[in-house]
């Protein structure tokens, strides 16, 4: 057997590593922010940071100009005093970087700290009036049953399992053991629930919940509870024929009770405010078309204008009378504070400069519509700008423009897309208008095929597969031709 030998050595590797700064992922974070979240963002940073404040106008004009959206067209390009000519930040001395703060700011001190207030400029049509959730609504009725202790909290326990759609969501024997009841109590108390409004609630399926929908209807349809019961699955693939053969009974007779069932509510719980949090839409971009030209402008109206503390200051004027500690925190801070001010900067430009340019390639949308995109791809619009395909998502990401033809997504106008037989490029986006438009035109007792599709898009100069027509079709919530066919 070899001797074996345990030793140590010391190796030298160099290696590069990417490593982001909070500062960096501060601002990578601003800048897929809109403009909402991006209020809510600055006053957390005013409220971390002594030196930031919120400017307040003294003048309704100041407060007027303030609120319009700002045109970057018209801000002029100023060098960055502290950077040096290789682009390089002075780090040793900063006493100028100091001065240049202090001389750039208004030696105005205010007391407190006022924030802005958004509703003094809103309007009526940004209020949405609320309604009870479902799980509020559910558990008034059940207080206003007659119910005794044990089956309240049973009941209030079962609503809590009901999920946004209305459907009872539990494990019977689950449910049992923690609640310490047997099963004659769960399936009372389920019972007391399901007659509560709105009809369908608290049902286990979709089976049971348009039965229970169904029986309370004045003199029921036997047929219609019997197709239900046995036929869902048949109906939801458009099997009326069959359906008619088994019940002995015509077609026409099938089709009216198929359309009591489509009256039915397959998700009842819907119709009531969900408890999740609502997302308000204001748009960051406001673009439009003024003789040929493509305008856009940034909306600020709801943004906080902040600047630099001007009695911390005068501290650092001061400094030789102020202790050493305190300096270093002040300069400390007002590094993070002029850090905010550039991101927000910067955030304004890049959006500015990432929307001229998708508008610069989709500008007939704005006059025709959606008939109007063109293919747009991340990288079209990052090789422009000089940026990273990763920061054009980003700022296109939650982002909403308010455009002559109504608010969109800034994302809404990158797709994917094919050139027509002439040479024109089209859009997939125009493409699934034309299917929606062709669909639409069809007779219900004998719908387009996909292969006929394909046929109507060739015949405009079009060339797609017709597995690309069936993953369009579906895109768009269309069903296959024979699930869209009517029986007379």
């Amino acid at each position: 057997m070899s001797n074996m030998k345990l030793s140590q050595s010391l190796n030298l590797r160099l290696q590069q590593t990417l490593r982001l700064t909070p500062q960096l992922q501060l601002a990578m974070k601003m800048l897929q922010l809109n403009q909402l979240e991006l209020q809510e963002l600055i006053k957390e940073e005013v409220e971390k940071n002594p030196l930031l404040e919120i400017s307040e106008g003294g003048e309704d004009a100041a407060k007027e100009e303030a609120a319009k959206p700002t045109n970057l067209d018209e801000i002029p390009k100023t060098p960055d005093p502290l950077v040096t000519d290789n682009g390089v930040r002075p780090q040793e001395d900063f006493q100028d970087f100091y001065k240049y703060l202090m001389d750039a700011q208004d030696n105005y001190y205010s007391e407190g700290v006022n924030y802005y207030d958004s509703d003094e400029e809103s309007n009526i049509e940004e209020y949405v009036g609320t309604r009870p959730s479902l799980t509020e609504h559910l558990t008034t009725q059940l207080r206003l049953s007659e119910c005794n202790i044990l089956e309240r909290k049973v009941g209030e326990y079962l609503i809590g399992l009901i999920d946004r759609n209305g459907y009872l969501i539990y494990e019977e024997d689950q449910v049992i053991s923690v609640l310490g009841i047997d099963k004659e109590i769960l399936e009372r108390v389920i019972e007391i629930v399901q007659t509560f409004d709105p009809p369908g609630i608290a049902a286990r399926n979709l089976k049971e919940c348009l039965k229970l929908q169904y029986q309370i209807q004045v003199d029921p349809d036997p047929l219609v509870l019997r197709m239900i019961e046995y036929y869902l699955e048949d109906l939801a693939n458009n099997k009326l024929p069959q359906i008619a053969r088994r019940e002995r009974v015509d077609v026409e007779r099938i089709k009216e009770c198929y359309e009591e069932i489509k009256r039915l509510d397959p998700k009842p719980g819907l119709h009531y405010s969900s408890d999740e949090k609502t997302t308000y839409v204001t748009p960051d971009v406001f673009v439009e078309k003024v003789n040929g030209e493509i305008k856009v402008n940034i909306n600020e109206k709801y943004l906080p204008n902040i600047r630099i503390n001007a009695f911390y200051q005068s501290m650092l004027r001061a400094e030789k009378l102020t202790a050493k500690k305190t300096i270093s925190f002040i300069k400390e801070r007002l590094n993070a504070a002029r850090f905010i001010l550039e991101s927000i900067a910067r955030r304004k430009d890049t959006i500015f400069r990432v929307t001229k340019r998708i508008f610069e390639i989709q500008a007939n949308f704005l006059d025709i519509g959606v008939a109007g995109l063109r293919p747009l791809i991340l990288k079209d619009v990052a090789d422009h700008c000089g940026l990273h395909e990763s920061t054009i998502s980003r700022v296109t990401n939650n982002k909403y423009v308010q455009t002559p033809r109504g608010l969109f997504q800034l994302k809404f106008f990158f797709s994917s897309g094919t050139t027509k037989t002439n040479g024109e490029e089209i859009s997939s986006k125009h493409i699934h208008e034309i299917i929606r438009d062709i669909v639409s035109k069809e007779d219900p007792k004998r719908p387009f095929s996909d292969s006929k599709i394909v046929e109507f898009l060739k015949n405009r100069g079009i060339e797609l597969a017709r597995r690309t027509v069936a993953k369009y079709r579906e895109e768009l919530n269309i069903r296959s031709s024979s699930k869209r066919k009517a029986y007379s």
